[in-house]
């Protein structure tokens, strides 16, 4: 059942979905020399396609996109590894489709995450691709292919850029790059530099990168699943427990992404940083800020709370700095927002991916935003995402 997620005439904006990349998206735009080096789809030993990347290695399966051509949701994600273009809604890799796809929902504008071929951070191509000049490469043909979709679209459809984390300096560059030259809204990042032999994120060789991302005005996106993830999970993965499992969990995730934001410091030496923990949902949230305001009282010291924190607690940093979005919940959506602030949520469909806002949920998530006073509804579906994005009103 398609139709519009609300009656309203608001410009709506989906803050979270994702684009399951054409085949050409890096061949079409590659230097010749590179043409065989960068992302590809093969046929190969496999007996379906597959993408592959420098002399053969595999990334995987050529979409995660368990969406039908119907708009039905595969259930499961039964072959998803042997999917073709053909098995998934047209929608999840084709421009015109898209945005169709849109104006069937109401929606104006829509936010692109990279799907599970890079990882939502660049952090599969960091691990698979040895080569970290071709990594770069292959991260900046991305941004490029991004810009173009965007002009397309007439501005609907806004992909986030990549970043080369694993040179700061290169990282701040491309940050430059994509916000000025590209014109690009923002920037998905990874949670864990550290975990590569970089360094955490709060330390001092970091400053110029969250200060380039201050002075442009970049939303910064941390995406859940973009970082670190290991599932501690017991279900079994044949009859679907294991993704239901593991996929519950992940939502909670950006808990330690925004706890390491706040109490690092990071967000105190940057006030003007736009941050975005994605595809997370919001029921979780108003308990995380109870802890952290219940740890700073606990655990910091005074001189610390006095000299260093001002007094300012845990939770307003949060209301002045991130933004959080939801999709599938009901229960108690309005009242985590009058605890969040209205300033602070935004919506989502995550479309194509296995959770996302299928049509059989239209009804659903409709009925869940007619329960939101007008203003509040008109900040969650387009003003809040407008001002995190740049977007104009």
């Amino acid at each position: 059942m398609a139709g519009s997620y609300t009656t309203d005439p608001i410009r709506i904006v989906d803050s979270d979905s994702h684009l399951t990349e054409p085949p050409g998206l890096w061949v079409d735009r590659a230097p010749a020399a590179l043409r065989e080096r960068v992302p590809r789809v093969v046929e190969g030993r496999w007996g379906h396609p597959r993408w592959i990347v420098d002399d053969g290695i595999d990334l995987g399966p050529i979409s995660y996109s368990p969406v039908a051509p119907d708009g039905s949701r595969v259930a499961g994600n039964v072959g998803a590894a042997e999917f073709r273009f053909e098995d998934v809604h047209k929608g999840a890799y084709d421009l015109t489709a898209r945005l169709g796809w849109l104006d069937d929902r109401g929606i104006h504008q829509q936010v692109l995450f990279p799907n599970t071929l890079a990882g939502f951070g660049a952090v599969r191509f960091y691990e698979m691709i040895a080569d970290k000049d071709l990594c770069s490469v292959c991260v900046s043909i991305y941004n490029d292919a991004a810009a173009e979709i965007q002009e397309e679209s007439g501005g609907r459809l806004l992909p986030l850029a990549m970043i080369p984390w694993w040179d700061i300096e290169q990282a701040e560059k491309e940050i430059h790059r994509a916000r000025t030259d590209l014109g690009l809204v923002g920037i998905s990042m990874p949670d864990n530099p550290h975990e590569h032999g970089l360094p955490a994120l709060h330390r001092p060789e970091w400053k110029r990168f969250w200060s380039a991302c201050e002075d442009s005005e970049a939303a910064v996106a941390f995406h859940i699943g973009g970082g670190k993830f290991i599932p501690n999970v017991w279900a079994d993965p044949a009859l679907g427990e294991y993704q239901a499992t593991a996929t519950s969990n992940s939502f909670l995730t950006n808990s330690w992404v925004v706890a390491n934001l706040i109490f690092s410091g990071v967000l105190l030496r940057h006030p003007r940083l736009k941050v975005f923990s994605a595809e997370t949902g919001i029921g979780w949230v108003p308990f995380l800020l109870e802890a952290m305001d219940y740890q700073w009282h606990e655990n910091l010291t005074s001189e610390s709370k006095r000299d260093v924190w001002k007094g300012v607690l845990p939770s307003e940093l949060f209301r002045r700095n991130v933004y959080v979005s939801f999709w599938f919940e009901q229960q108690g959506v309005a009242h985590a927002i009058e605890l969040l602030g209205e300033d602070n949520v935004m919506f989502e469909t995550d479309f194509p991916h296995g959770t996302s806002l299928t049509d059989r949920m239209t009804e659903q998530v409709s009925n869940t935003l007619a329960a939101l006073r007008p203003g509040v509804r008109r900040r969650v579906l387009r003003d809040n995402a407008a001002r995190l994005f740049g977007l104009s009103t």
